[in-house]
């Protein structure tokens, strides 16, 4: 008897010891996986009070435990409270998750150990000694092989009298307040098109360098989860483009927690609430800082329209169209010397010339899926085109002039005879080969349209190439209806021979650049073959004018050796391009979709240009641009590695990426931020500068 009443008071001693001076009687329960503990942060608690419910789980080591949505697998942590009359208790409350990839599957949650809390409120009116707050636990805990349900039952007490604050406890609450995502009411919106899931949100101005931004996505089911999340910040916006969830679920708002780290290293979460939009989120970087007008899948048939015009026009500016202006200029200075009706025609064959060729070639690209730009990589083409360019230039240097009875090919059809029908037949095939030597470029505006035309195909991309030619050959359509234009050209004169002399070397200087791309995709042989094949061109020409058997003879040899030149050429084995000869000192290294995706799936930044040894643009870009030694250490600095595709042969690898990106031409300009999908690139203009390079970084 003595024995059990002094077990009694030292039982009280040891209860109001703990209901005084110390903590609540927390419960810990082990289970085979984790730890899990609860209780509350006051020692005890006042009716009519708040106070807050700290729960912390521990999974093994190498075991993880989940976040509100879990992502792709994974089960968050629930309570079944089982909660006493005058207690109540709200939402659990979860500090911001981490990544947890696995292979193909991205879910969200934590490593080690993790705080949830919960408020509670005890009524004013209940009069009890103490509470018992507790319930039944389930959560799931996972390995990188395994995942297995965890349950139990946990409670604990809780004394109920005076306001006692547990001040380490309450520590532990203003700890796991702070892990937790601030509730901001920042201006965002999401849209989707019924594939693809894109959120914006307007950031605020101190928030004026993001290193990078992670979005975890709190509304379940509306957008993919993937491990390199394609967000891009500019201009106090980040915008993120997904795909849409699987079973995508259409709410009107997507909950969100936007976690960053900004320029001075501090690490931020923010929970954000979007609003549905019903227009598209444009990405700001693309319409405004870097890409050439939109994507051919984002223009209208009109805008396209618009766009195949207006490159059209500025490419008669272009310098691939250069060669062709040792013609054009003798046809618009011959202008003012011929009546109103006979402009107009000449105006009109011009212009059929140019869309006839321009509709040969929409059709060849939209039927074979070639290139723009595609005859180019042809050797053999490129052979036949610098024997014409020598057969011009030296009939513009008078070395010879055609008979009545010699049908010159090539040059007789872009050379009048001096009659109307031969001036007629000149103009209408000067405006058929200013297309042929044109498409080496690619003017501004032009790269959209065109992709527009292959995407669409048939009628519609017939439309677009014949709108663009519609644009090269409006100059001089307008010069030719328009007889003020023509009143101010100078009058016809002795000039013009020497004029016409001068405009011979252009068309020389155009076939040494082109045995100059035979000599990069066959070897030096071919260039060799081709230039010897130009001089026996020049021997023939001039032995034309002259009589008697011998120079008959050696016409014929001439052309023999020509043609053999054309079978060499044909049957030769284009070389290796993988290796590029020189890259202005970038350091590129041979672009494969291969190796750019397995780069991208690093998360490294990468940037890839496309080139062609016959793409004048291409050319100027890389002198003027790409080889600066700014640029050069821009791309350094931020460790970027650049990769160059050389379409001067056929690469069906290259062919199919370009037309991917909505395009069938070079040149094309694409950076791949760190961490930026395959998928969305930053695209930049077709006309660069260092500047433009170094802002787009």
């Amino acid at each position: 008897m003595i024995f059990r009443k002094i077990w009694q008071a030292f039982a009280a001693v040891i209860i109001i010891f703990f209901s005084t001076s110390g903590s609540n009687l927390a419960e810990t329960v082990r289970t085979d996986l984790s730890e899990i503990e609860m209780r509350a942060d006051h020692v005890e608690i006042a009716p009519g009070n708040n106070f807050y419910i700290v729960i912390e789980l521990t999974p093994n080591v190498g075991w993880h435990a989940y976040w509100e949505n879990p992502g792709d697998a994974g089960l968050k942590l629930t309570m079944d409270w089982k909660l006493p009359d005058g207690v109540t208790v709200g939402g659990l409350q979860f500090p911001s998750p981490h990544l947890i990839p696995f292979e193909e599957i991205v879910s969200y949650g934590y490593d080690g150990k993790v705080t949830i809390i919960a408020e509670a409120s005890i009524d004013e009116n209940v009069d009890v000694s103490a509470v018992d707050i507790g319930g039944d636990a389930f959560w799931l805990v996972c390995s990188d092989a395994l995942c297995v349900p965890q349950e139990t039952e946990i409670s604990f007490s809780l004394p109920v009298g005076e306001q006692k604050i547990d001040q380490r406890v309450s520590a532990i609450v203003e700890a796991a307040k702070d892990d937790m995502p601030t509730s901001v009411d920042w201006k965002s919106s999401f849209y989707t098109d019924g594939e693809n899931f894109h959120v914006k949100t307007e950031l605020p101005e101190q928030y004026v360098v993001i290193e990078s931004a992670y979005l975890f996505p709190h509304t379940e089911g509306m957008m993919e989860n993937v491990y390199q999340q394609d967000l891009s910040f500019v201009d106090g916006d980040i915008t993120g483009r997904f795909k849409n969830a699987y079973g995508y679920v259409d709410n009107d708002h997507f909950n969100f927690v936007l976690s960053f780290r900004t320029g001075e290293g501090d690490e931020l979460s923010f929970s954000i609430r979007a609003e549905k939009s019903s227009v598209p989120i444009l990405e700001t970087v693309k319409q405004d800082n870097v890409s050439n007008g939109p994507m051919a899948s984002e223009l209208g048939l009109l805008a396209a329209l618009g766009f195949a015009f207006l490159g059209g026009i500025i490419l008669n500016l272009m310098p691939c169209v250069f060669p062709i202006l040792s013609l054009k200029a003798m046809s618009v200075a011959a202008l003012s010397s011929k009546d109103v009706k006979e402009a107009k025609i000449s105006g009109l064959l011009y212009t059929a010339g140019v869309m006839i060729c321009f509709s040969l070639i929409g059709a060849l690209v939209n039927v074979f899926s070639v290139g723009w730009g595609f005859q180019m990589q042809i050797p053999l083409v490129n052979f036949l085109l610098g024997l014409l360019m020598v057969t011009i230039g030296l009939n513009l240097l008078g070395v010879f002039e055609f008979g009545g009875s010699f049908i010159g090919v090539g040059q007789r059809v872009t050379e009048s005879d001096g009659t109307k029908t031969g001036n007629r037949r000149a103009t209408f095939f000067t405006g058929f080969l200013a297309v042929v030597v044109a498409t080496p470029c690619t003017a501004p505006f032009m790269a959209s349209a065109l992709g527009f035309a292959f995407i669409n195909g048939g009628l519609i991309g017939m439309l677009i190439f014949l709108a663009l030619g519609f644009g090269l050959a409006f100059p001089y359509l307008l010069i030719c209806y328009v007889p003020q234009l023509r009143d101010v050209l100078p009058l016809p004169g002795a000039w013009m021979e020497t004029m016409k002399n001068i405009l011979g070397f252009p068309m020389l200087a155009t076939a040494l650049w082109l045995f100059w791309i035979m000599g990069n995709q066959l070897g030096v042989n071919a260039m060799t073959v081709s230039v010897i094949a130009s001089l026996l061109l020049a021997i023939a020409l001039w032995s034309i004018s002259r009589q008697g058997i011998f120079f008959r003879v050696l016409i014929f040899i001439s052309f023999i050796g020509i043609a053999y030149a054309g079978y060499y050429l044909n049957n030769a084995p284009i070389e290796n391009s993988s290796e590029l000869a020189e890259d202005g000192g970038l350091n590129a290294v041979p672009f494969t979709s291969t190796e750019l995706g397995r780069l991208l799936d690093q998360g490294e930044p990468v940037f890839v240009y496309f080139t062609a040894d016959w793409c004048v643009t291409c050319k100027l870009n890389e002198r003027v641009a790409l080889s600066q030694e700014s640029v050069h250490k821009a791309f350094e600095q931020k460790n970027i590695t650049v990769m160059a595709g050389d379409w001067t042969n056929q690469n069906p690898d290259i062919t199919q990426t370009l037309q991917s990106y909505g395009r069938i031409g070079v040149p094309l300009y694409l950076y791949f931020p760190s961490g930026r999908k395959i998928e969305y690139p930053d695209i930049l203009p077709q006309i660069l500068t260092p500047d433009t390079v170094i802002n787009a970084l």
